[in-house]
């Protein structure tokens, strides 16, 4: 396998986004600053930018019409848009010894291709068009595709608390596992890799299941689970789900290891524990602001040890007995 094959889908897409930020916003020196931050945290970070540089490079070269369309001069802000240069990058690659190692991955470019999308630490409040709210977690992303019959969106990565607005056309919520059709309501939809969760707080969502006839419907004050398993049961919606509009992060005995996945997604960098302590429990009220406080809290709570790669790659691990 290529070098570029091996970098990870999270370091590309982070470099990719560092490059469209500082092209659209070169004279921003706090951004420059926290990119560099950003380069000299991993080695894997500067080879995923070297790609990147040498792509642009070799586009630069040619004469083609269709790749210097993604050449750093197409960049002005005034002809190209985020989602014009990522739908052509998606038709190139990542250069790795004369060999091309293909960007084109709707897991990897789907994100920064939505219509709506947060980063790192960041949450959204959005208004659409039919006075539809939807409240985005960090790393979240979605698209929205209105027309006169219908109002459908489709969730592509993250955690969204949406209310309803009042209009007459139908309204559909797509996401990998099932589409939601929400009747009038407030309902929070979080999805992960191997699993997701639809709580209904305000009237009820029909989940709409790929080979099953008959709907799924969620009342409010209910809430249901997908895995990679059959379908979960159907269980009292917690208001805690939703403690991240107040940046906190609510744990309830829960494995050490998806404690670390929340709190990565308010860190700039990685959050990795030891195998062998990764089911320890873990409860208590975290503030998602204060990520390395709470490191250190989780650290004399389970007796860990806090080792640092750099600041941004952190791993928890057992104390070591002399």
């Amino acid at each position: 396998m290529s070098e570029a094959i091996q970098i990870e889908q999270k370091i590309a897409l982070e470099a990719i986004e560092w490059y469209l930020s500082l092209s659209e916003r070169d004279d921003d020196h706090v951004l420059r600053q926290q990119w560099q931050k950003w380069l000299e945290a991993d080695a894997r970070h500067q080879l995923a930018w070297s790609r990147i540089e040498q792509v642009n490079n070799e586009l630069s070269s040619l004469s083609s019409p269709l790749t210097r369309a993604v050449t750093h001069q197409s960049f002005d802000k005034a002809a190209k848009s985020r989602r014009h240069f990522l739908q052509s990058l998606a038709g190139i690659a990542i250069v790795s010894g004369g060999s091309w190692a293909l960007l084109k991955n709707d897991a990897l470019l789907s994100p920064l291709m939505a219509d709506y999308h947060t980063g790192t630490a960041e949450t959204r409040q959005v208004t659409l068009a039919d006075g539809t709210h939807v409240y985005m977690n960090a790393n979240t992303a979605f698209s929205v595709q209105y027309s006169e019959q219908q109002r459908y969106l489709t969730l592509l990565a993250g955690d969204v608390v949406i209310t309803t607005g009042k209009d007459s056309r139908p309204f559909l919520l797509h996401t990998p596992w099932a589409d939601l059709q929400p009747l009038g309501t407030r309902f929070y939809v979080r999805q992960r890799d191997n699993a997701a969760l639809v709580a209904v707080y305000e009237g009820a969502v029909n989940v709409l299941i790929q080979n099953k006839i008959s709907p799924l419907l969620i009342k409010a004050g209910h809430q249901v689970s997908f895995t990679d398993d059959p379908l979960g049961s159907i269980m009292p919606a917690r208001d805690e789900a939703l403690a991240w509009q107040q940046h906190i992060l609510v744990a309830d005995n829960l494995p050490l290891a998806d404690v670390l996945t929340e709190l990565e997604n308010y860190h700039h960098g990685w959050l990795r524990c030891d195998p062998s302590i990764a089911d320890r429990r873990v409860s208590g009220t975290y503030p998602l602001n204060k990520i390395d406080q709470v490191l250190k809290a989780l650290a004399a709570t389970l007796q860990l040890e806090l080792v640092y790669r750099t600041r941004y790659w952190i791993t928890l691990k057992p104390q070591q007995t002399s």
